[in-house]
Parts: C-alpha cells; structure tokens; sequence
C-alpha cells in the first residue's frame, strides 16, 4: 500500500541533501526512527511530524500527509467502531435513539467488559445509565490502550469520544442530576485528552483542554477534579518557562480548594508548587510545599482516592523532589546530593508498567548528575530517556531529554 507520508519525506530530505542522522537531530528523534518512517511504513505522532516538517521546511505538508494516513489507517481498522463513538454521518446524533444505545455500548464494552453486557440491557434502564456504562468503559479501556502504546495509539479515537461525551452533556433532556454526571465525565475524559495531546507536543492545545476541563469540573461541583486540572496547566506553564504562572496556578488551586480537595489531589499539588518555587529560588516555600507533600502521602489512602490521581504513590513524590532539587541546585549547589538521593530511590522503585513516566526521571536525573559534574552518569541517564522517550513515541518527554543531552554536550565542550 502507497505510503504518501514516507514518499515525501524521502523527497524532502534527498532535496535538502540530508542524511537521516542529521534529519534525526533536526527533529529531535532517533535515527532509528526516521529510518521506520521511511522504510516499515509507520506513522509518526502529530508532534514529531511537526519537528519532521519544520526540520525540512515543508510548511506544512508532511503534517497534514501524517494526519490524512492515521485517518486513512484507523478508518480501516475500525470503521465501526468510529462511527459508534460519533462521527459526525453516523448515528451518534441521534443521541436518544436506541438503536445507537445499544450499538454503542456493545461496540464500548467489547472492548473490555462484553461479558457484562446482557445485565444491563436487561436492567430495563437503556438510558442514561446505559450510556454512561459505555462511557466509561470507553474511558478506561483508552487509558488501558495508552499505557501500553503510547498517546499516538488513541489520541485520535479519546478526541472522538470525548467530543461524543460532550453531545451528551448538553442534550437538553437532561435532568439536573444526569448534566452534573455528564459534567463529572466530560472534565475526566477532557483532562485524558489534554495529557495525549502534551504528550504529544502540542503545549497550547493541551493548555485549552485542561481549562475546558476544569470548567466542566466545576459545574460539577467537583473541587478536587478541578484542583488537579489546574495542576496540570501549572505543569504545562513551568515547561514553557512560565515559572510565574506556574507557581500561582498551583496555589490558587490549593488555596481555592482547601480541604476540600482530596489529600491525594493536595499531596499532588504541594510536591508540583514546589517544582515551581523552586525555579524561582524561592527556598523557604519550596522546604514547606515538600513538608507537607510528604505529610499529606501518609493520608492519602482513605479507599476513594479518584482515578485521575491513582498514580499517587512514594515514587511520583520522590520523582517531583528530585525535579525541584534539580531546580534549586542550578543556583545553590548543596542541594544537588538531595536530588540524586531523592532520584536513585524513584528509579529504584519505579513501577516497570509505567515506563513512559520513567523517561521523566531518567531526564532529571541526568540534570542533577550535570549539576554535580558527573558527566558520564548523567550521559547515561540522558540515553535512557531518549531510548524509552522514542520507544513511547512522547514527543514532551523526547523534547526535555534531548535538552538534557544538548546541555551535557555544551559542558563537555567547555571542559
């Protein structure tokens, strides 16, 4: 089959007289990954086709070719499936009409749960009920999709059904309780979106994600949700440099919310405002932020911590102390032994099924190994980051290790 994607991107780089090593470093990715997209016909995230076309000056096109072959591709693997989740011929208007109930929710939990389905077409509720079982089913078999394959694998169908969540959520047929249950759902699976789309590279998108996420959060009257939501555009801000922004999104969010917010959601929170603190030097909130981060962990399994924050855990406190002593010791030195204390005992207890967040504290570890002079172990850590960066296809994640390679190579050259 016709590849019109690798067809241009060989024109490309034979017209620019590019050799794929080079097209690999003006892309920020492996050179074992320019090569799959020229020979294996694979199709490259919407982030690295980006870099791909930026890298080759082709305004454009090689963006466009990528997205039309994912289509193509996905529409050939499951064209049932995407007219059930809401395209816009398909039956997924007509929202209260049973047949697409059903179709639905056969096509959504097939996916994990078919078994379950002669219990609840049976239960006489085929309505609301009915489709919020698929919805969620929907949901949680996408993450399950995303933890193996990367964001890259569902982005596509998570955006589709999401945007079908949102019909749902202002059909005006809606009683109060069912539109605060469809607010709930929508802020889930809008904030699901908005971690496939930064991780995939699109910072701007993502950011307006998040905020209609919260939105949503709200009208649920879920503070915790929100909370978290608005942590994560803080994460976003702090990426872009925006530490400012960062810091005040984090704390406005801890201090709207109160106790309000579950403990898991604040132990979060407290660990990410003192990342960004701790970019703006500012010591004494970082000391405190983390106090508290590491109080509030020992609180946070009360048997209903929220889905969205599961990943709560020892490990993902260590990991954003690392990433702030990694922050602080750029100016003050003696913080570096905390950061690489705090970042052997995450890599040493990391779980193996979260292997794309393992880039993240590969990443810092090579900058707090940079900090201390330990070039070589910071090169390895910064390999590692790459290696599995790439192999999750995680454009945010293959952008900041390629940064900490980028910085390891200038200190060499200065030495």
């Amino acid at each position: 089959m016709p590849n019109p994607f690798a067809e241009e991107l060989e024109r490309l780089r034979l017209e620019g007289k590019m050799s794929v090593r080079e097209l690999a470093r003006r892309a920020h990715c492996g050179k074992s990954t320019v090569s799959d997209y020229l020979n294996v016909d694979k199709i490259p995230s919407p982030g690295i086709a980006r870099h791909l076309d930026n890298a080759l000056g082709a305004q454009g096109k090689l963006v466009q070719l990528a997205n039309e072959q994912r289509q193509l591709r996905q529409g050939e693997e499951a064209p049932h499936a995407a007219t059930a989740v809401g395209s816009p011929d398909g039956p997924a208007n007509t929202t209260g009409d049973d047949v697409w109930r059903r179709t639905f929710l056969h096509q959504s939990l097939g996916l994990v749960a078919g078994a379950a389905l002669p219990s609840l077409t049976e239960s006489g509720d085929a309505g609301h009920l009915e489709r919020m079982t698929a919805h969620r089913v929907l949901r949680a078999a996408h993450g399950v999709v995303d933890n193996l394959r990367g964001a890259q694998s569902v982005y596509q169908q998570a955006q589709t059904h999401h945007r079908q969540v949102l019909d749902d959520w202002r059909d005006p047929r809606n009683t109060i309780a069912e539109r605060k249950e469809l607010a709930a759902l929508s802020s889930d699976t809008g904030g699901f979106v908005g971690f496939l789309t930064y991780d995939l590279g699109m910072a701007e998108t993502a950011i307006r994600c998040y905020q209609e996420a919260a939105e949503a959060a709200l009208e649920a009257a879920d503070l915790s949700s929100w909370a978290n939501l608005r942590g994560q555009m803080s994460r976003i801000a702090a990426d872009q440099g925006h530490l400012i922004r960062a810091a005040d999104l984090a704390d406005h969010a801890l201090h709207r919310g109160g106790t309000h917010i579950h403990p898991a959601v604040r132990c979060w929170l407290h660990a990410v405002s003192a990342h960004h603190h701790a970019g703006l030097d500012d010591a004494h909130n970082v000391s405190a932020a983390l106090d508290e981060a590491w109080r509030l962990l020992g609180h946070c399994d009360d048997g209903e911590i929220p889905p969205y924050i599961g990943y709560i855990s020892p490990m993902e406190i260590g990991k954003w102390a690392g990433h702030t002593f990694v922050r602080l010791a750029t100016k003050r030195q003696q913080y570096t032994s905390h950061g690489i204390k705090a970042l052997e005992a995450a890599r040493a207890a990391w779980p193996r099924g979260a292997r794309r967040g393992s880039a993240e504290v590969f990443t810092a570890s090579a900058r707090v190994y940079l900090a201390s002079g330990e070039l070589d172990q910071a090169a390895r850590h910064a390999a590692d980051a790459v290696r599995i960066a790439t192999e999750t296809d995680s454009a945010r994640n293959l952008t900041a290790a390629f940064a900490a390679q980028s910085a390891i190579t200038t200190r060499r050259q200065r030495h």
